[in-house]
């Protein structure tokens, strides 16, 4: 990595001047270049749709990780661009305050805690869900805390479904050769933890589990089954991953933070401002994974 150093590559000199503003507000110095940096060190590459047309193949081998902006998961190049590292962010807007967030992240290595992608000081819900039980009561009391935010009606549909997709998965979709083996005790490795926050702007909602066994190609492929509508995929041998194409189709912002073999940290986020409508019809447009010591 090269220390808080971002190349840009990016023809667009408006989209040039947002990224700057984002990059600055993060603390990070900015060069601007008319090509990819190669073996020249950096903390990360941001580039816009028109480079990431002319050059995908040259990202595929890029060694910092890369952030595309301006692009939309709708076009199967980035798609199949995206089932590799290090080409592991789309910001569609970069007005977006995603770009600031996730380029902090990616220079300070700090990467879990829904409470990045919210104003500072943001009351936080949390519990432990161990049995479905307690996943059926969470899911309730989520929804209830939306609506008493202000959420409005089909983000409180949506977000039921999303909670309790991501639970299903933490709790009961784990690689098998990850689950545990002994019964009884209070073993962490057998429950999920839920977060959930909101600002005027955002609702956010987390789940954690402690295998980190979910791999960037399961994310992008169940982004993919998502937008295509091919229906519920079914389990396979790793587990990882299911749900995942519903979650998708369902938020505005997907983050993913892997600290492999350790934990998963999924973070979605929804709209509430009310300019945002069009968001809850339109899909995931905002999509990060993380690795802890990538």
């Amino acid at each position: 990595m090269g220390g808080s150093r971002a190349v840009c590559v990016c023809g667009d000199p408006a989209v040039c001047r947002m990224i700057d503003a984002a990059l600055v507000a993060a603390g990070i110095d900015v060069e601007h270049s008319s090509e990819l940096p190669g073996e020249r060190d950096a903390a990360l590459v941001i580039v816009d749709r028109a480079r990431r047309l002319a050059d995908g193949a040259a990202l595929r081998g890029l060694r910092a990780p890369v952030v595309v902006v301006g692009d939309n998961l709708d076009d199967d190049g980035l798609i199949a661009l995206m089932l590799d590292a290090p080409v592991s962010h789309l910001v569609a807007d970069p007005k977006d305050r995603d770009l600031e967030i996730t380029s902090e992240k990616l220079v300070s290595g700090d990467l879990f805690g829904l409470e990045k992608y919210l104003a500072p000081g943001v009351r936080i819900g949390e519990r432990a869900i161990a049995s479905d039980a307690a996943k059926r009561a969470a899911i309730g009391e989520v929804c209830a805390w939306a609506e008493a935010c202000g959420a409005r009606k089909p983000i409180v549909h949506r977000l039921a479904n999303v909670v309790d997709e991501l639970l299903m998965n933490a709790l009961h979709d784990a690689p098998r050769e990850s689950r545990p083996t002994i019964a009884g005790g209070d073993d962490q490795r057998g429950r999920a933890i839920l977060r959930w926050a909101s600002d005027e702007q955002t609702l956010a909602i987390s789940v954690t589990d402690a295998f980190g066994a979910l791999r960037q190609r399961d994310v992008i492929d169940h982004v993919r089954r998502a937008r295509d509508e091919r229906g519920r995929p079914e389990l396979d041998e790793h587990g990882a991953g299911l749900g995942l194409y519903l979650v998708v189709a369902n938020v505005a912002s997907l983050i993913v933070n892997v600290d492999p073999g350790m934990r998963t940290e999924v973070v979605c986020l929804f709209d509430l401002a009310s300019h945002a409508r069009r968001a809850v019809d339109s899909g995931v447009r905002s999509l990060h994974v993380f690795a802890a010591g990538a």
